[in-house]
């Protein structure tokens, strides 16, 4: 026993002799900054300076280590430092600023999109605890973007619209892949939610020169959470999510590993189930519950110019369909408050997707290469549980490749897009919307920068051939007396679009703080398939949809200015933008119905249409410590239809934010927000629409983290529509039937990472 007892002392005394501390100060230009944090990943061991910016970290193993400093609005900093046993090191840490103004950050490597290049581009974060298991996924984070809106049906379906423009003149890139899935009508989700994203990126105007047709009006860029390529010990977190407007419940949690050879491994699970949600006035809307599952599974190779990822995500949605007949009493589909079952109507999705991404980097090289597949299967059941009433299957396989070359003063960029999209009608469904459909689509682009001084220069050239060809020779749509246009023998139709896309800007640096951006392009959509050949009833809504063969693509033109202010405290982002849209496509009702069926008949039509408008976001930290920050954002868009003389329907109305954080407690683990979201009157209405009153959101929150040795575990608790509320979004698909909007919610979280 006495020998056991004097190893183990023994052993204490080598462990304690083999450790030294390390301490000092972090500064900028001689202040101190307070509360950084400093942090040994390889350790899983940090701390945070006080307020005067000093630290101590103690008892880290003799040797080298990697130290990274980081603190709210400087830049990061890595620095090695080597522990002398038994021994104190003392440094003072220097941070620099934080400013995007003048940096190369990538945005985008698979089109060679840089913070620099002269687009308006947002970024909000996925991972903040107060928002995350928004019901509404994460369109419920991106409307607080400056120009973004969301066009809602219910809480589980929510339609992006950027600067007045949305729909499939959106593009959403997800794990890299261009999704098509959401194009097949206003009542259709992106197919997505927020498991494994780390932040997403909002480019804003028409990007169709780099992301090819649909993306007229924006793009969203999802950007996965790569946490465990920071570590090589298993890393992750588990999490769960309550919001009592649904009583809905979310559990999700992440894990993964990178191991000494560079290779990793990671997966993300989630499980969310929410029963119908109430309005302002406490009244159940019926038929608005949903649930879901996701699986994402990655593994790779991380090296220092090589670098490739695959993955593979599987999504399950089962989202109820409010009726237009919800607000009538006698015909509302609502039942028990915590009903969970799904009744009908109701929509099944499921998606697969299988992507591969890979990224090389040589000293004037560089290559970017991605091929994905994803299948969607979309089925809406309306009369029957064992009956499909519409529905279709997706294929779509998708190559995006590109080389750039740093010529000296101008750098070069070469790209290549490929998709092929094949859709069917399910055999067993009971109505045939639109026909069989191959579609076809190919483009090149060039991109040249030039960095002359304190100027920037891009320009971008791109040509797109698309083939669509839709076929209803199948023996279903021959029995459901299914017509394509013009009612050809072969009952086959192929339409051709093709054409030249491009853009040119510029952004200057006048200094560190000030910066200006000014971009003119143009960018072009292709009808989608309802668009052209839909000639069919529309299960869950009261409408027979015809399409028209017959359209041209639509083609923009805009012109897009941008101004930033960035100092230590303060930030401003002016953008305002004109953009003229040539065959411009919306949806309206006719005057003509289908007695027999009881249905209203609504068509596709093309016009010519200019929108302008503008946005503004103001942020401003107080104090030397920046516990206090407010921020202050708007947008505005007008839109007219230039061939009529009036408003265009189904635009944003002027909206405004208002945000005031702090930040508490020694550390700052603590943080409080209240913020309002004011919405105008929307009274420049459009054909068929009506006038939408305004309405003020509150919405309250606090969150905690707490720290452990190694791991640390987040709690949140927010108030959505605080004050509850009763309102009807003019952006609502179901805005005609007076179906209001979710009322007060309380969503509690916690989070555990490890």
């Amino acid at each position: 026993m006495k020998l056991l007892t004097c190893i183990t002392l023994l052993t204490c005394v080598i462990t304690w002799a083999q450790e030294g501390h390390f301490s000092g100060k972090v500064v900028n230009e001689g202040s101190p900054v307070s509360f950084a944090t400093i942090y040994i990943e390889s350790l899983s061991k940090g701390t945070t300076a006080d307020e005067n910016g000093d630290f101590m970290l103690k008892n880290i193993p003799a040797g080298k280590h990697q130290v990274k400093v980081s603190s709210i609005g400087y830049k990061s900093l890595e620095e090695q430092v080597i522990i002398i046993a038994n021994g104190t090191i003392e440094e003072t840490l220097e941070l620099e600023l934080q400013s995007h103004l003048n940096e190369v950050i990538i945005v985008d490597t698979q089109t060679g999109l840089t913070r620099r290049t002269p687009y308006n581009i947002s970024s909000i974060d996925m991972q903040g605890i107060v928002s995350k298991g928004n019901p509404s996924g994460m369109m419920g984070s991106l409307r607080e973007v400056p120009g973004v809106y969301g066009a809602e049906f219910g809480q589980g379906i929510v339609k992006p619209f950027i600067r007045g423009l949305g729909f499939s003149r959106i593009v959403t890139i997800y794990q890299g892949n261009k999704l098509e899935n959401h194009q097949w009508g206003a009542d259709h989700g992106l197919g997505i939610n927020d498991l494994g994203v780390k932040k997403v990126d909002v480019i804003k105007g028409p990007a169709s020169v780099l992301y090819g047709s649909g993306a007229l009006g924006g793009v969203l860029l999802t950007h996965d959470d790569e946490f465990y390529k920071e570590s090589n010990k298993i890393s992750g977190d588990i999490g769960t999510t309550f919001n009592s407007i649904s009583n809905g419940i979310r559990t999700y949690g992440s894990i993964g590993k990178m191991l000494t050879n560079g290779i990793f491994f990671a997966a993300d699970l989630a499980y969310e189930n929410h029963a119908d949600y109430k309005n302002g006035n406490n009244r159940i809307i019926g038929n608005s519950r949903f649930n879901t599952k996701t699986l994402r599974i990655h593994t790779g190779i991380e090296g220092e110019h090589f670098q490739n990822k695959l993955s593979f995500s599987y999504n399950d949605q089962k989202l109820g369909i409010i009726l237009d007949e919800e607000m009538q009493e006698s015909k509302s589909l609502a039942t028990t408050r915590n009903d969970r079952e799904m009744q009908l109507p109701f929509q099944k999705v499921e998606d697969y997707l299988l992507s591969y991404n890979q990224n090389t980097q040589h000293k004037d090289l560089k290559t970017s290469l991605h091929l994905s597949h994803h299948s969607n299967i979309r089925k809406e059941i309306e009369q029957d549980y064992d009956l499909v009433d519409l529905g279709l299957q997706q294929n779509h396989t998708f190559l995006n490749a590109r080389i750039s070359l740093n010529g000296g003063k101008i750098d070069h960029s070469f790209g290549t897009q490929g998709s092929f999209v094949k859709t069917r009608n399910i055999k067993d469904s009971q109505e045939f919307l639109i026909p069989d459909a191959d579609v076809f689509e190919s483009g090149l682009y060039y991109l040249a920068s030039l960095e002359l001084n304190s100027w920037y220069f891009q320009g971008a050239l791109r040509y797109d051939f698309r083939k669509v060809t839709a076929d209803a020779g199948s023996t279903e749509l021959i029995e459901d007396e299914f017509i394509l246009p013009g009612n050809p023998d072969n009952r086959k139709l192929t339409r051709t679009f093709n054409g030249l896309t491009g853009s040119i800007g510029a952004t200057k640096n006048f200094d560190q703080k000030n910066q200006l951006k000014l971009n003119f392009s143009t960018g072009f959509r292709a009808p989608d398939l309802a668009e052209l050949f839909s000639n069919g009833p529309h299960p869950g809504t009261s409408r027979f949809e015809k399409g028209n063969d017959g359209f041209g693509r639509e083609q923009s033109v805009q012109a897009d200015i941008n101004y930033t202010y960035r100092n230590k405290w303060f930030e401003g982002v002016f953008s305002a933008f004109g953009s003229k849209v040539n065959n411009y496509i919306y949806f309206t009702s006719t005057t003509e119905t289908i007695p027999e069926e009881n249905l209203e008949v609504w068509s596709y039509l093309q016009t010519n249409a200019f929108l302008y408008g503008a946005e503004f976001n103001l942020k401003n930290s107080w104090f030397d410590s920046q516990r206090l920050v407010t921020k202050f954002s708007g947008a505005f868009v007008r839109a007219e239809d230039l061939k009529s003389n009036r408003n265009l329907s189904f635009i944003p109305p002027d909206n405004f934010n208002l945000e005031l954080g702090y930040f508490g407690l020694k550390d700052k683990s603590l943080y409080a927000f209240t913020k309002l979201r004011m919405i105008s009157d929307q009274n420049r209405a459009g054909l068929n629409e009506e006038t939408t009153a305004g309405y003020t959101l509150l919405n309250l929150g606090l969150s905690k983290k707490f720290y452990f040795e190694n791991h640390h575990l987040e709690t949140g608790i927010t108030a959505y529509n605080a004050l509850n509320e009763n309102y009807v979004d003019h952006m609502s698909i179901l805005r005609a039937f007076n179906v209001s909007s979710p009322g007060r919610n309380i969503m509690l979280n916690l989070k555990y990472n490890f």
